[in-house]
């Protein structure tokens, strides 16, 4: 394997790794929100994830100028838009439904950039893709679908996310990928705060250690940590490698709420599981030539 191959298959790795942390997003943030409003939660958790990081990667953050900043800022503000659209549909949709509607991440990104680059994906990442999105829908859907405006909510969530994942691939090659993936924090951190002053009450502080634990994970853990792996993960593999790969995050939802939860996992989840990871591997899988890629 050359070196762009290793290169590929450590990005595949931070993203996967990356994909497995997001996985207790659900359970936590749902945990949480007993404590805080929603706009409150996402100014903390993403100011605290922030102030980490520039803690620990300070020097780095001179190279900072003005092209840094509004990439950071756009891809900020996709992120906050999904996270929105996430939450409300959540709201009004079943978890089931909108595990689903967000693993369309997988089918969005290729179909941008056929839009953007007249780029048709291949027939190896055609295969990847129909093959994942099989899996999580048996792990994820039962009964008859119908479309509500929750799962609508899900489907604009997992657009955005798309464009955040397509456009930190494309902005990565630019900048230093971990002041790039950390910096674009700060503004949803900003838009939370705002919102939160505007729309809810008060703004306040977990109240329990296990509030306090809870929004840690999700800022350290899901903000700092995932954020930066994702970056790098995208600055040496492709955003259609990446998306498949998150398009599993449904199954290590699964395996954290049964972990943490005791939810019960069926014959026909654990069916949809090997499925999804076949899906993946076709995408991580080294191919032969480039035509295959």
């Amino acid at each position: 394997m050359d070196k762009k191959g290793k290169e590929a298959l450590a990005g595949d790795a931070m993203m996967l790794g990356a994909t497995m942390i997001f996985g207790a997003i659900t359970i936590f943030s749902k945990q949480i929100l007993a404590e805080l409003e929603i706009f409150n939660m996402v100014a903390l958790r993403f100011l605290i994830a922030f102030a980490a990081c520039f803690i620990v990667f300070r020097r780095r953050y001179r190279s900072v100028d003005k092209e840094t900043t509004l990439h950071a800022a756009t891809l900020g503000t996709f992120l906050f838009v999904s996270y929105l659209c996430m939450v409300i549909g959540c709201k009004y949709t079943t978890a089931s439904n909108a595990g689903f509607m967000m693993s369309l991440v997988a089918f969005f990104t290729p179909l941008i950039v056929w839009a953007q680059e007249r780029k048709a994906p291949s027939l190896r990442q055609t295969s990847s893709i129909l093959i994942t999105l099989i899996g999580v829908g048996l792990m994820c859907l039962s009964g008859s679908l119908t479309l509500n405006k929750g799962d609508a909510a899900c489907i604009l969530s997992a657009l955005f996310y798309s464009l955040q994942m397509l456009y930190t691939e494309r902005y990565a090659e630019k900048h230093d990928h971990v002041v790039l993936g950390t910096f674009q924090l700060i503004f949803v951190a900003a838009y939370g705060l705002v919102l939160s002053l505007l729309l809810e009450d008060s703004f306040r502080l977990p109240a329990s250690p296990a509030g306090w634990w809870q929004l840690m994970y999700l800022a350290l853990g899901c903000g700092a940590l995932g954020f930066i792996l994702q970056t790098t993960a995208e600055k040496l593999s492709s955003a259609g490698h990446s998306t498949v790969i998150y398009a599993s995050q449904p199954v290590f939802v699964a395996v954290f709420s049964y972990l943490m939860l005791g939810e019960s996992i069926s014959v026909r989840q654990i069916i949809g599981i090997i499925i999804v990871f076949a899906g993946v591997l076709i995408t991580v899988k080294p191919a032969k030539d480039a035509s295959e890629a």
